[in-house]
């Protein structure tokens, strides 16, 4: 019997506010993904995504119109050619060598030449904050977009760290190599660490409306992630943030696209759809772990979210 949960991260919700925003090659469905026996080793699915920018800005005439991702955070590195870019009300020129970041809810658009040559790396929000989590400063340095020019000399290749990283990062990436999605994280780890030394630690008071309500939504989920199971009031959420309820709803929809309320319930059905494919553990024993008075309530609550009741859930994905 098993009464523990593996390590095997889940990508969150389908939802009309979030899947537009992943991009081709994320593993959204569950229902895809191995069975776990007693006999059969735990896999993880791909934590992140890499693409050429030619592979994807190509399909739209080399014009990426000015969009927003709820809850992605990106990278962008040139390797030839330039790019025109807006951020929010800013416009800046990118050329060979450097690399900007995009976190979530950064409203950004770009328009490459011709000759553009490059990578995008995309993971979600949820992995940004896993892989950063003994780091909990270089996060928060990543709330802002950073430029970063990674060539050391002129008239010379990029030979920074972050260029090799990212060389090794693509190398990496279309390998087949034994223990290729640990040498991933760890060379993403590497790389958000390289780029986040180089960004401002910047004052409070300087900072822009966008960093400042990224900020106090990290803060919510860090809330979120220590009292789900609690089932606190979004007023106590609000009070330990400094801000309304109101206040607080408006900033999960700007970041994450929904109210802070579904940020709390999609948190408890994560948990819930976790427990119920890899453990065994009673459907009432779940309901208490997960702070539900009762296995009925439990059972409508997920039912409500999921389309489905729990048990049937489970069976599904067994």
């Amino acid at each position: 019997m098993r009464n523990s949960i593996p390590i095997y991260k889940l990508y969150g919700e389908r939802d009309t506010d979030c899947a537009e925003t992943v991009p081709d090659g994320f593993d959204w469905d569950i229902a895809e993904r191995p069975k776990l026996s007693d006999q059969q080793p735990v896999t993880e699915p791909e934590f992140f995504h890499l693409e050429s920018i030619p592979e994807r800005s190509r399909l739209h005439d080399l014009h990426i119109k000015p969009h927003r991702h709820t809850n992605l955070f990106q990278l962008l590195y040139i390797t030839a050619g330039h790019a025109e870019i807006s951020f929010d009300d800013q416009h800046l020129t990118m050329q060979t060598g450097q690399l900007i970041t995009v976190p979530p809810g950064t409203v950004h658009g770009f328009k490459f030449s011709d000759d553009i040559d490059g990578w995008v790396i995309s993971l979600t929000d949820y992995h940004l904050q896993q892989i950063l989590a003994p780091a909990p400063k270089l996060l928060a340095r990543l709330d802002q977009a950073i430029c970063v020019d990674t060539n050391l000399a002129d008239d010379q290749p990029a030979t920074g760290p972050a260029d090799f990283l990212i060389s090794q990062l693509a190398r990496e990436y279309y390998s087949h190599n034994t223990g290729r999605l640990f040498a991933l994280r760890h060379i993403l780890g590497l790389l958000l660490l390289d780029i986040g030394r180089t960004a401002p630690q910047g004052d409070p008071a300087h900072l822009s409306r966008q960093e400042l309500k990224t900020a106090k939504f990290r803060k919510f989920q860090m809330l979120v992630e220590r009292f789900y199971k609690q089932h606190k009031s979004l007023e106590f959420y609000a009070r330990e943030i400094g801000v309304t309820t109101t206040q607080l709803n408006r900033i999960a929809k700007d970041i994450y696209g929904m109210t802070a309320s579904e940020v709390v319930q999609n948190r408890l059905m994560l948990e819930a759809k976790r427990t119920l494919i890899y453990t065994d553990i009673a459907i009432q024993q779940i309901a208490d772990e997960l702070g539900f008075r009762d296995a009925g309530y439990f059972s409508r609550f997920f039912a409500k979210k999921a389309g489905i009741p729990p048990a049937q859930f489970r069976n599904n994905h067994r």
